[in-house]
């Protein structure tokens, strides 16, 4: 009986380099994919809601919902549109996330960064919502979202809105 094939000791340093090859260059590989799929600009978004104007020649009785973005990515982007959507459940809100119940544009929500708007890295963007009374029913009723809308993104970036109740003192 022939006994099983052996390996010289150069076989076994070929098969040891090639296999760390192999696992190094899959590593590489996955790191590459990863730093491909997590560059572009990123969004960070932020809603306040009962927010008032001060300052200029004409008081301002209205109430406002802020939307404040920030561009945290590494690469600029041009932001479009300001929109939102109501949605009368969960399950569409979260999960499913279209055929909202109500949807809305803003049509000019900053006086100083107009859209469209060119937004660098590191820049942020403010806009302005009138805080209506149609605001306010939909956070009570269901699940209102502003949506920022960029060039790079088809869905947008969203932001629930919660309206704050008004204190006693300040009514």
């Amino acid at each position: 009986m022939a006994s099983p094939y052996g390996f010289s000791a150069n076989e076994l340093w070929t098969l040891g380099i090639a296999a760390y090859a192999a696992v190094v260059s899959t590593f590489v590989l996955g790191w590459d994919a990863y730093k491909w799929l997590a560059s572009g600009p990123k969004i960070d978004l932020s809603v306040s809601s009962g927010m008032k104007r001060f300052g200029g020649p004409v008081p301002d009785p209205n109430t406002y919902v802020s939307v404040t973005a920030s561009n945290v990515g590494d690469r600029a982007t041009t932001i479009t549109n300001l929109g939102g959507m109501y949605f009368d459940s969960w399950w569409r809100a979260y999960i499913v996330r279209r055929n909202a119940k109500e949807a809305f544009i803003v049509s000019q929500p900053s006086d100083g960064q107009r859209l469209p708007y060119r937004f660098e890295v590191g820049d942020q963007w403010i806009g302005l919502a009138e805080q209506t009374d149609d605001i306010v029913r939909m956070t009570k009723d269901g699940y209102l979202f502003l949506i920022l809308y960029t060039s790079g993104s088809g869905r947008g970036h969203r932001a629930r809105v919660s309206v704050r109740e008004k204190n006693s003192a300040n009514a």
